[in-house]
């Protein structure tokens, strides 16, 4: 037998679902994209430079997750041997693996991106038909006094009204 009540947070639910599902394809991205960024680094397939212009990184952070890695440094008074050199097809390959990995990261941040002023909307829309904040924590990604934010910083009709003072 079916139930003929509504199910209040179905759709709630179910673009939360997508949320996550996004942050951890968008983090198993982040894991791969750094993974690779450190191999190239350490088997000085490309430059610093040349990585950052080619990930959502800059020449600093790409230089960090190098570090972390275990790349030896270019230059200063800990690098090991002359400078390298560097093979162009070995080069476009790299980039061209970074280039896809960088993709496949926007890619869930995009996801992130779309289904958040939704799940916002969603909040809104419960908390003005007098759902709590803890209760739509339940069903959401947020804990509930994100919630609470959120559904009170756009809903008009829940908020404190100032009161003008008493003409004297």
């Amino acid at each position: 037998m079916t139930s003929t009540a509504p199910r209040r947070f179905t759709r709630l639910a179910n673009l939360t679902a997508t949320h996550k599902q996004a942050e951890e394809d968008q983090e198993a991205a982040r894991e791969a994209l750094h993974a690779a960024i450190g191999r190239h680094l350490v088997e000085r397939n490309a430059r610093p430079g040349k990585i950052a212009e080619h990930t959502p990184y800059d020449r600093v952070w790409v230089g960090e997750i190098g570090r972390q890695a275990g790349a030896a440094p270019l230059k200063g008074p800990n690098a090991v041997g002359p400078p390298p050199t560097y093979d162009p097809a070995v080069q476009a390959a790299a980039l061209e693996e970074l280039d896809r990995l960088t993709a496949d990261w926007r890619r869930a941040g995009a996801v992130i991106e779309k289904t958040r002023p939704q799940i916002h909307a969603e909040i809104t829309k419960h908390y003005q038909a007098g759902v709590g904040p803890e209760e739509l924590s339940r069903h959401t990604p947020y804990d509930r006094n994100w919630v609470g934010e959120i559904a009170r910083s756009s809903s008009p009709t829940r908020l404190r009204r100032k009161t003008a003072p008493a003409a004297e």
